[in-house]
């Protein structure tokens, strides 16, 4: 080969490899983006972090109605800060806690949504809880 057919070549693999290197930024950029949300007003906060504690504090009762409870309580927090709510735009927290509560993560039973519960958890210390709050974490619930 002549030294200006490999220079070509070397040429095309480099705007390839850009290419594909562009193409790949963009599509985990629109994954990992958040989207711009409204801000809660300080009533909202409370009333969120509020009946998420009445959530927490009857798990032991009632696991699966609890479940069902902090879905709810989040897609309306999510909701008012106009959040995006098709399933592929929701938190990944938020998925995780929707296939551990349908034991579709190897666990089930009561396990399994406690799992759930603790990756609500997450998603409403994120979503709700005033950014000026103590921001240690909270304690996992027992097994």
């Amino acid at each position: 080969m002549h030294a200006s057919t490999v220079a070509l070549v070397v040429g095309i693999v480099i705007v390839a490899l850009i290419v594909i290197g562009l193409i790949a930024a963009s599509r985990m950029g629109g994954r990992m983006r958040r989207p711009a949300l409204k801000p809660l007003s300080h009533e909202s906060q409370e009333r969120y972090v509020t009946q998420w504690d009445r959530v927490e504090s009857h798990f032991v009762d009632s696991p699966g109605e609890s479940v069902r409870e902090a879905d709810a309580l989040l897609l309306a927090l999510l909701g008012e800060r106009q959040h995006p709510l098709s399933e592929e735009k929701l938190p990944n927290e938020m998925r995780k806690a929707r296939r551990e509560a349908a034991g579709r993560e190897g666990k089930g039973g009561t396990e399994g949504m406690r799992q759930a519960l603790l990756h609500y958890r997450a998603v409403m210390e994120e979503y709700a809880r005033p950014e000026d709050r103590d921001t240690q974490p909270r304690r996992e619930m027992a097994s």
